[in-house]
């Protein structure tokens, strides 16, 4: 009879460290999901900001040469306008705008007006602004989801070239 009793005892001790091990395996595994899930919304809040942000810069020094480089306007609303070397052949300019929700791009000859819902759109932004701030020009993009990214670049002779 003793025998008997201590069989249930080590089957209900074995059983309780059984059911703690699953307990502690679903509680780890749902901390996990949500440090997951936390991190995947951080980048997405910030991806839309970033990627414009990045575009921008990119395109600036594609083109950071004298002169190339000028904040303009696409039908009122302010552009950075980027321009081709004269000497490469058909001249042309590239608009960087922020139009209808979107950081829009247009590229048109360079004696052709731009319309601004010709533009491609890049990315959906809800403001995107950019600054001459002295020698520099400020690039700020605010993504829908509210992640605000703002970065500062350094074109070459810039006074000069955005107050054209």
């Amino acid at each position: 009879m003793h025998r008997q009793k201590q069989h249930s005892t080590d089957f209900l001790f074995s059983f309780l460290l059984l059911i703690t091990f699953a307990l502690f395996a679903l509680v780890l595994a749902g901390t996990g999901a949500l440090v997951y899930q936390n991190s995947i919304q951080s980048l997405d809040e910030n991806y839309t900001s970033r990627t414009a942000v990045s575009y921008v810069a990119e395109k600036i020094r594609q083109y950071n040469s004298e002169g190339l480089i000028s904040l303009s306007e696409v039908e009122g609303l302010p552009a950075l306008k980027l321009s081709s070397d004269e000497d490469a052949g058909t001249a042309a300019s590239t608009y960087i705008y922020f139009y209808d929700g979107h950081l829009c791009e247009l590229l048109v000859r360079a004696e052709t007006t731009p319309l601004a819902e010709m533009g491609t759109e890049l990315v959906e932004l809800s403001a995107f602004t950019m600054e001459p701030e002295g020698s520099l020009l400020r690039v700020t993009a605010l993504s829908p989801d509210g992640g605000e990214l703002s970065l500062l670049i350094h074109p070459v002779d810039m006074e000069e070239t955005i107050l054209r």
